[in-house]
């Protein structure tokens, strides 16, 4: 897939979540989609799971950010990179700022995002997958 034509995906994705538009976003990914994290070398994965995720907490997390900076993005015709910090307030009203570096990879055959691979720490995991944090799976082989 052309590079820009990566990109572009990866903007309807976040669009759509922007908008909380759930059917749009799920749109955007393959049918057995996977949101894998690191360091923790855990996954959230399947479609079930990830329609939950989006439908059940993304709306609450997304409640809680209060601020949010791209400070990068690249990409190439097997994925795209985004390199960002959020600000997030917890249930104590105390404030975090998360540095995440998100690449969302391309299938080669239906031309939609495999999910994402996200790198951050642990607390911004806890902050986006709120309960669901109990779906996570270890990843094998890695």
């Amino acid at each position: 897939m052309e590079p820009q034509a990566v990109l572009a995906l990866c903007h309807e994705h976040a669009a759509a979540e922007a908008a909380f538009d759930i059917d749009r976003v799920l749109a955007t990914l393959v049918p057995v989609p996977r949101f894998e994290f690191f360091p923790l070398a855990k996954s959230l994965s399947g479609r079930a799971n990830v329609e939950r995720f989006y439908r059940d907490q993304y709306v609450r997390f997304a409640r809680r950010v209060t601020g949010y900076e791209l400070h990068g993005e690249w990409t190439n015709e097997h994925a795209a990179l985004q390199e960002y910090a959020i600000e997030v307030r917890d249930d104590d009203e105390l404030m975090s700022t998360y540095h995440v570096m998100s690449m969302m990879p391309i299938d080669d055959v239906t031309g939609l995002l495999t999910g994402e691979r996200l790198f951050c720490d642990t607390g911004f995991v806890r902050a986006l997958l709120g309960p669901l944090v109990e779906l996570l799976e270890p990843l094998v082989g890695i």
